[in-house]
């Protein structure tokens, strides 16, 4: 997987395609041959269509103190801190391309450990924070508890929602019946004043207790098919409200994610990982 052999000079790159569930990532290996992503270069993809929509750019890069280093853009070119279906797609290339069944991933946030049972790969995201500061958000208006909370300003009529950092924000609201159109008010909720740094936006219906139909607004992204890190806080949001069990099969458009929130207080995800292909795209135009 190493780039070594990507290309033949600085005027193409190699990228990978793999989805998670439904969740699109355009992946670029660096740990050989380095390359500056940021927000002009996820626009120039984009804007000169060198490769289809995806959901979010990921940069594998070497790390000194995992076995890689993994960095997010949304479409927008914005950074995402987390994203667990890219860590899953990127494990299981670390896996081929070494032989191994357990490894460690540095985020900006936090290190994950990842580990391959049969053909299943499991991701432990750590444990969540549900502190008002830590979401984060208005500190203007800090309430007791984060876990019913009502949105200032709402652009619809919409229950109380829950917030849950699992190394990236989210705010969960459940519904007993039909939702809000989420392409309508995704972008309005995630830029609402609540939130400084923008919050990734679910949409949920409790199935029975131990399962979910989820649908999500990703911050940056829009709507996506999954999102990993948005089912790791919709359990922990329906488990602190007493509508689900720890252990829970999350159904997106994109598939199914299955989320087990341990005694330890560690989130463990698992789910379908694909390889798309490659791409070798000319970028001499770049500047």
């Amino acid at each position: 997987m190493h780039n070594e052999k990507s290309y033949k000079d600085r005027n193409t790159l190699k990228l990978i395609k793999m989805n998670g569930a439904g969740n699109t990532f355009v992946i670029y290996d660096s740990r050989d041959i380095d390359f500056n992503i940021n927000k002009n270069f996820i626009t120039y993809l984009l804007e000169n269509k060198k490769v289809k929509r995806f959901d979010q750019f990921v940069k594998i890069s070497r790390s000194k103190k995992s076995d890689a280093k993994v960095s997010f853009w949304n479409i927008d070119g914005s950074e995402a801190e987390m994203c667990g279906n890219a860590i899953r797609c990127i494990t299981s290339l670390l896996f081929e391309e070494e032989n191994i069944n357990e490894c460690q991933i540095e985020t900006v946030k936090r290190n994950i450990k990842c580990w391959k049972d049969e053909e299943k790969i499991f991701v432990d995201i750590g444990e969540p924070n549900l502190a008002w500061e830590q979401i984060p958000l208005e500190p203007s208006i800090k309430s007791e508890t984060t876990k019913e909370i009502e949105l200032l300003s709402p652009p619809c009529k919409l229950p109380k929602f829950s917030a849950v950092n699992v190394g990236n924000p989210h705010a969960v609201f459940f519904f007993k019946e039909s939702s809000p159109d989420l392409l309508k008010v995704g972008k309005l909720i995630e830029e609402n004043q609540m939130f400084p740094n923008k919050i990734n936006v679910s949409f949920a219906n409790v199935i029975d207790n131990k399962n979910i139909k989820l649908d999500v607004w990703e911050r940056g992204a829009g709507i996506t098919k999954a999102c990993g890190s948005a089912a790791c806080a919709t359990v922990i949001a329906s488990v602190n409200l007493g509508y689900t069990e720890r252990k829970v099969n999350v159904f997106l458009p994109g598939g199914k994610l299955e989320i087990y929130w341990q005694k330890d207080d560690h989130i463990v995800m698992t789910g379908p990982y694909e390889f798309d292909g490659e791409d070798i795209i000319n970028i001499s135009n770049y500047k």
